[in-house]
Order: structure tokens, then sequence, then C-alpha cells
């Protein structure tokens, strides 16, 4: 029996995670896997026939922590006396490169988020984004074709880096021919009613699933389990409500290993449409006026993606910790170097 090569926790001692950095092999499997993720991603999207694009990391218009359930935070800076922000996604740079694109645009660079490191969150990963012409449905296809894709990638190259941490690869051999799981994001609420702390009860009294409710599900329905139908009110601006029920928004989370490591949607079509919602989801409309002339000059319903690839290497490896799937550490209460 191999003895698996554990995580050398080397953010305890940033000083030295440098020396630990270039010598433990946790990290030149974790370097490895970094690669084969990159080039399957692009081996993927070049066959779906959607476009790489590369965007600026700055931005006056901030997008994934508008929304109630979201537990991010946006990271002001100043620059030559202006308040601007570290891009939190790349979404709405993606739905312009759709819109020059015939099939879509994605891209995979850091992001910036500022809520606390721990070991579910980091202040800056990599995330995997896409958006394309398309319905909500259309996109939770691609990200499930996207998934199965990376992994049967992982298996044909990094099979042996991956038992020599995980201790096996059957996970993965499992997902490839599993079907993804679907719950309604109602019926999860009913079923972990009776579960502690598995639910939080925000303002105005909407329920939110927590990581402990996340947990659960996955216990039950296995990785790979999406939550669909998730509450408008609980989303950002920019997601589409359901016509027959315009408390649910067309958004769904796909649940693995710790917990959520994609979320999805479609967006808000129109302009009335977006009126509305940035009304009701009380943002201010000056910093998104660019996104009201989009939709006014090219009105095409558009749908995404975002994976946070370390969180997705998280079930890859059956680890617990995301702060060991970093190669560079990056925790904004502290100067990093390199």
């Amino acid at each position: 029996m191999t003895t698996q090569i554990p995580a050398p926790q080397s953010w305890k001692n940033p000083e030295k995670h440098l020396d630990i950095l270039l010598q433990n092999p946790w990290y030149t499997i974790l370097n490895s896997l970094y690669s084969s993720v990159f080039k399957a991603t692009h081996h993927f999207y070049e066959k779906e026939e959607i476009e790489p694009s590369l965007f600026p990391i700055t931005t006056g218009s901030i997008s994934s922590p508008i929304g109630l359930g979201s537990d991010s935070l946006p990271i002001k800076i100043q620059l030559n006396g202006h308040e601007i922000y570290l891009a939190d996604s790349m979404q709405f740079c993606l739905e312009i490169g759709d819109r020059l694109n015939k099939k879509g645009a994605y891209y995979i660079m850091p992001t910036f988020r500022g809520e606390k490191t721990d070991a579910r969150h980091l202040n800056e990963f990599v995330h995997s984004e896409v958006e394309i012409k398309g319905t909500i449905d259309d996109i939770m296809n691609l990200a499930e074709r996207y998934i199965k894709s990376l992994i049967q990638y992982l298996l044909d190259h990094n099979a042996n880096e991956i038992v020599a941490v995980a201790g096996t690869i059957e996970h993965l051999k499992k997902a490839l021919i599993t079907s993804f799981k679907r719950i309604s994001y109602t019926n999860a609420l009913i079923e972990l009613q009776n579960i502690p702390n598995a639910i939080k009860i925000l303002d105005g009294g909407l329920k939110d699933i927590t990581p402990i409710g996340e947990k659960y599900l996955l216990e039950k329905y296995g990785d790979f389990t999406w939550l669909t139908g998730i509450p408008w009110k609980l989303v950002p601006f920019y997601q589409a409500r359901q016509p027959e029920n315009n408390d649910i928004a067309f958004a769904s989370d796909l649940l693995a290993g710790i917990g959520e490591i994609l979320g999805s949607g479609q967006r808000v079509l129109t302009v009335d449409d977006l009126d509305i919602s940035l009304a009701e989801h009380n943002v201010g409309q000056q910093e998104y006026l660019w996104y009201r002339r989009m939709r006014e000059l090219n009105t095409v319903q558009t749908s995404g993606f975002g994976l946070g690839i370390e969180r997705f290497l998280l079930w890859v490896l059956k680890h617990n910790d995301i702060r060991d799937c970093t190669i560079l550490l990056r925790d904004h209460n502290q100067i990093s170097s390199p």
C-alpha cells in the first residue's frame, strides 16, 4: 500500500512557503494538475467552438458580490485618485465577448474576493468562466460536459499523481459514468428543515443553505449534484427570473467535494427587466448604464457559469482545505512575495 502524500500546510508558516514549495512533492503534483486543467479547458472549448478572451482586472462595476445569498466581498483600490475594484468575476466582460463571437467566450484568470481566507475561501483564486448564447439548460449541459472533460483529461494524464495524494482515482471514474443529479432549492429547504445549522435566515426571512446544508445534500445525493431554482432575491440582479414564478431565478449551483464549486445563471434579457431588477435589488444604476446600453444595442439571451479551479481540485485530491491548493500564497492581511 502506497503512503499518501500529505498536504504540507505551508500557509501556516508563510515565511517558509517558498522552501516547502520548491521541495515538497505536493506542490509538484498540484502544479501538474493546474497545467492539465488549463490544457483540458482550452481543448474542450476549441471543440465547442467557444473563443478564449483576455480582459483587464480592474473595473468600476462589480458583479458576483451583489446578492443576499453571496458570501463574497468586493476589493476596492485607489488608482490615480479614483476608487475602482479588482475584478471579482469576468462575467460582465464575457457577456461582451459572447456578443462579439459566434458561440461564446471563456477565460481562465485570477479573481479577487475580500472575505476572510479560510478552509473554503481564498482572497485570490483561479476562475474558469464562460458565457454563451442560450438558456440555463444550455449552460448547465455545457458545464456537465466541461466537468467530465476535465476529469477524463486528468485520468488520462495525471492518474498516478492523483493516487499519490488521494489514494484512489475511483471517484473520478465514477463521476464519468454517473449522471449529474438535480434537486430544487425549494425541495432542498424541505429536506434540511430539521438539520441543525443547515439553513440561515437572512433579511426579510429569506432562507439560505449553509455549508452544513450543502454537506448534508452531498452525503445524501453524492458529488456533482445541482441545486436548481435558487430564490431570485438571493442571486445578483443580472440573473433572470422564471416567468412562471418571479420569486425563482434561472440560477443553479453545482455541489461537489466541500460544497459549491460552480455557479451558473441565465442573464436578464431586456432593458425593462434589468431596470426592475436593479431597483428591487437596491443597486444604483450609474455603474451599470453600460450594461443597460449593451442590451439596447444587442438584445440576446446569454447564460454563463464560473468554476473555482481550487475547489474542483479539492474534490480531485479528496482534500478539505483550499489553502493547500494554491501555488503562491495570497492572504490580503499580509504582503506576499513573490
